[in-house]
């Protein structure tokens, strides 16, 4: 009897095996590798940013965007592309070395190809569509081989005009006043005698390379003259008009 409740108790322990204590599985956080990765790379991305610097270039002569191009490549620089193309106002955005900023703002000023050169920031684009829009009318003369003045004019719907003198000018750098309203009135008269629209774009000798180009922009067209012979009187005649208001304020001599 004593060997037979032996035999039964060995057989109840074999059908009750000892479970074996398992260890809690380890998490594999993929997804804060992926994240890491993904930070990673933005950052790299930055550093590869902070080389360069992001400008803003309003082309004084909208019509001629091959030779601006050239000219900011030829410099080793990268141009990006136009964001603003309209008929008379081309802006384009290009990258420069950050560490030589300055520099190149400073010599692109010098080329006389461009009315602006700005750090590219919305605010600066909303400012450039603001003030073409709200435009009169525009003048750029350009440097020859004399001493010919070299300034940028812009004369606003409201009255208010603004001159940047370049070279050979009485006053260089900005300078800003209202028009009275009497010769704002006329000068309004002169330009809507005008045949603005039909006139040819150019009035331009290609032989001739040692005079300066007027650029008259005015209702969605830009004019380039080198040679006033051929220009319509209407034309010389409201030039003239906004040319005398320069001459009044004592910005030219």
């Amino acid at each position: 009897m004593k060997y037979t409740l032996l035999f039964f108790f060995l057989i109840a322990l074999s059908c009750n095996p000892v479970k074996k204590k398992t260890e809690p599985k380890k998490e594999i956080k993929v997804e804060e590798n992926v994240f890491e990765k993904k930070d990673m790379k933005n950052d790299k991305r930055k550093e590869k940013a902070k080389t360069h610097s992001n400008l803003l270039l309003v082309l004084k002569n909208p019509n001629n965007v091959t030779d601006a191009k050239a000219l900011i490549e030829n410099s080793s620089l990268i141009w990006e592309d136009l964001i603003i193309d309209k008929n008379t106002l081309k802006v384009a955005s290009i990258k420069v070395p950050i560490e030589r900023k300055e520099f190149w703002i400073e010599r692109l000023k010098l080329s006389n190809v461009f009315t602006l050169i700005d750090e590219n920031t919305e605010e600066k684009i909303a400012y450039i569509k603001h003030t073409s829009e709200n435009t009169f009318v525009k003048i750029s003369k350009t440097h020859c081989s004399g001493d010919c003045p070299v300034y940028d004019v812009t004369l606003f719907k409201d009255g208010k005009l603004v001159f940047n003198g370049i070279e050979n000018v009485n006053i260089k750098g900005l300078k800003e006043f209202t028009v009275s309203e009497k010769k704002m009135k006329k000068i309004e008269e002169m330009f809507h005698k005008t045949s603005f629209g039909t006139y040819l774009d150019n009035y331009v000798d290609k032989s001739i390379m040692d005079y300066p180009s007027t650029f008259i922009t005015y209702n969605d067209k830009q004019i380039e003259i080198k040679l006033w012979k051929n220009v319509p009187e209407e034309l010389a005649f409201a030039y003239e008009t906004l040319e005398d208001v320069l001459y009044e304020n004592k910005l030219l001599e």
